[in-house]
């Protein structure tokens, strides 16, 4: 009996152990190789921790074939893979002082140190971000390396390069050959804005910073990186041609030499008590940081001693990643609200018992879509754990499944707008589910008018959003254009909550001085989906009116050529094809042309350089050969020329590489001068 027992139970603990490993690979594909992940790192930690309590009490699992010896996750087919000169290890995890205890003891038995002997650590802020590699020669950079499993990464130099905090040439003296190793990471502010305004144009939303980091850098289009501010912070070195420094804290300094940004919380401690202070600082310090932390690395200082320590498997003997606990918070799903965005995109909203979370009373979580709802089975009702990812954004971590009452019913999503009641539509290519009824929605309406007067739009000052709905639903503003007519209604608007004679003044004379905006913020105001301030400042840069814009557009409509909608450096086909269709409305337009009835937004002033094209009109169109197109018109622009998109009377030069559109034949038509790329170069080099 007592041998069928043991038998039973060892076949237990083996299917755990198997059940355990097939969870944190799951887990570790999706948050190494999609950066999608599905639960919080303390509970990926809690899986990982019982995992390696298991091995550690049964001896029967040693020879087992064990995730935990593994690092990473297996590089992407999307990039080339690269192998790493030293492989890029990850780290072992400590979850309270006690374990930090121990791990200083192990290094003490290991070195055969005396007890009361001191072991001098170096800890650094552990930055939730994406492990890279750059590689240097001769002081150039040369190529970056994600840490991909371990012994090969996946090549994602171009990306990197966008980087602005990432020196593409070092300082001072340096190893010809040299890899330098840190976290590229986006700031919260930067998570915030993104997020936002991806919820608005439906797009992709990231659970935290880190995810919206990973991805950024491991997508195919460079131009997406660079527009999303990200940072690095270098820690380490991977392979020198020459040694740089003897520990730890002399290659910080050294690091911050050669141009790279350093954390400046890193700290040098002589003893446990010191290193326990430091942590409980930084743990203090981590809500007002600007950057997500999940944990301090502790390492040996001294570079001697970390080479007789040496490496196990998958992780270092001489460093170790202690464990910040993560912000979150228990409470109850009140309701589950929908919201109407300016772009139709329906956005549902978990109204929740108000609860403290990291110091922040939260009443509210973004569920972002229908399919986050079906996948986390959240229903109303419902005890949650609520998370603020990256210490801003709270949203549902887990259903706590075990209190939900018997008769709960899962969420079903409204087939019709809750504001204006027209069917709801959900696109193959879209996850976000949309009320197309754009002109006559009234939720629609009224967040495009809130868009419009905001900062980095029109910055209209002194109109709230209790007071748009409240003149929307008295008529008064029916429409962006009203707004130019509210002075008609000074007498009547005195008389609303929160306004006096000043306030509507102020209200009226900010009015008026948004009248003066450049083009770019009219472009940005208008709303449109995927044109951001980035996309809406490229075009002022390429067009002097908003009519030139509708003008160009019309012309690409009227060819019906789908893949040559408009060519301009940086915009991506989504922004121009979204363009050509909000363009092609006539509502859109009717709404631009009852604006211009009111002011004329500014063109960007231009600076003009001299040269010998020299105020001249010049327009590219097919693929030019031997350079690029962005190259051609900064070439052009150097030698004073003003680079335009769209042929007109006034164009002096088009030039026409392989594959030229239909502006080839309308400049023949009206006599414009046209250059082959041979003849525009030799211009300019004579």
């Amino acid at each position: 009996m007592d041998n069928f027992q043991s038998d039973n139970k060892k076949k237990m603990i083996e299917k755990e152990w198997t059940d355990l490993n097939s969870k944190i690979k799951k887990h570790n594909y999706l948050y190494h190789g999609l950066d999608q992940p599905e639960i919080s790192d303390l509970e990926y930690d809690k899986i990982k921790l019982r995992l390696i309590n298991l091995e550690k009490k049964y001896s029967f699992l040693e020879n087992s074939k064990s995730i935990l010896n593994e690092v990473g996750f297996q590089p992407s087919s999307n990039f080339k893979k690269v192998k790493h000169k030293l492989p890029m290890l990850s780290l072992n995890n400590a979850f309270n002082e006690n374990d930090v205890f121990e791990f200083i003891n192990r290094i003490k038995r290991y070195l055969n140190l005396n007890e009361g002997q001191e072991i001098e650590i170096f800890s650094e802020p552990k930055i939730d971000g994406l492990s890279i590699s750059l590689r240097y020669t001769n002081g150039l950079f040369q190529q970056a390396i994600t840490r991909g499993d371990g012994e090969f990464g996946e090549d994602v130099t171009e990306n990197v390069r966008m980087v602005d905090n990432i020196p593409k040439s070092l300082k001072n003296n340096y190893p010809s050959e040299l890899e330098v190793r840190g976290e590229i990471f986006m700031e919260k502010s930067d998570f915030k804005t993104l997020n936002e305004l991806n919820i608005t144009i439906g797009e992709k939303v990231f659970s935290n910073p880190r995810n919206a980091a990973a991805g950024s850098i491991r997508q195919k289009d460079s131009n997406i990186t660079k527009g999303r501010n990200l940072k690095f912070f270098a820690y380490a070195i991977g392979f020198s041609s020459s040694e740089i420094a003897k520990n730890q804290s002399e290659l910080l300094h050294i690091l911050k030499v050669l141009g790279f940004k350093t954390n400046e919380l890193s700290k040098k401690n002589r003893n446990l008590k010191e290193l326990n202070e430091n942590f409980k600082n930084i743990e203090m310090l981590r809500a007002n940081l600007d950057y997500d932390i999940d944990g301090v690395v502790h390492k040996v200082n001294d570079f001697k001693w970390q080479a007789r320590l040496g490496n196990i498997s998958n992780s270092p003997r001489w460093a170790i990643a202690q464990k910040l606990a993560s912000k979150k918070a228990q409470t109850r799903v009140i309701a589950i609200d929908v919201q109407v965005g300016r772009t139709g995109a329906i956005t549902p909203v978990a109204r929740l018992s108000q609860v403290t979370v990291g110091g922040v009373v939260v009443s509210n979580a973004t569920l972002h879509n229908e399919d986050e709802i079906k996948r986390k089975d959240i229903r109303v009702g419902d005890y949650v754990i609520i998370e603020r990812a990256g210490d801003v954004i709270p949203h549902i971590l887990e259903v706590i499944k075990e209190k939900r009452n018997n008769n709960s019913q899962k969420y079903v999503f409204p087939n019709e707008c809750p504001s204006c009641k027209e069917p709801l539509i959900k696109s193959e290519k879209d996850a976000v589910i949309r009320c197309a009824n754009e002109n006559n929605c009234e939720s629609q309406l009224i967040e495009k008018i809130k868009h419009f007067i905001s900062r980095d739009a029109m910055n209209i000052e002194g109109l709230g959003e209790k007071q748009i709905e409240s003149f929307f639903k008295k008529g008064i503003l029916n429409s962006i254009s009203d707004i130019y007519n509210l002075y008609k209604f000074k007498e009547n608007l005195i008389k609303e909550k929160g306004y006096g004679e000043k306030s509507i003044g102020n209200l009226l004379q900010s009015i008026e001085n948004s009248k003066n905006n450049y083009l770019d913020k009219f472009i940005f105001s208008l709303g449109i989906r995927h044109v951001g301030k980035k996309t809406s400042k490229i075009l002022a840069s390429n067009f002097n009116s908003i009519k030139e814009i509708i003008d160009n557009f019309d012309e690409t409509i009227d060819q019906n050529e789908p893949d040559k909608i408009l060519e301009i450096d940086q915009i991506g086909e989504k922004s121009l094809r979204e363009l050509k269709v909000y363009f092609s409305n006539k509502f859109n337009i009717n709404l631009i042309n009852n604006l211009l009835n009111y002011f004329n937004p500014k063109p960007l002033e231009k600076t003009k350089a001299e040269g010998k094209l020299s105020g001249k009109k010049i327009v590219f169109t097919g693929t030019l050969r031997s350079i690029s197109r962005a190259e051609a018109k900064n070439i052009a622009e150097n030698n004073g020329g003003i680079v335009i998109n769209s042929i007109s009377k006034n164009v002096d030069f088009l030039i026409v590489g392989d594959s030229p559109g239909s502006k080839k034949n309308k400049a023949l038509e009206i006599g414009i001068k046209i250059l082959s790329e041979d003849e525009w170069l030799s211009l300019i080099e004579s």
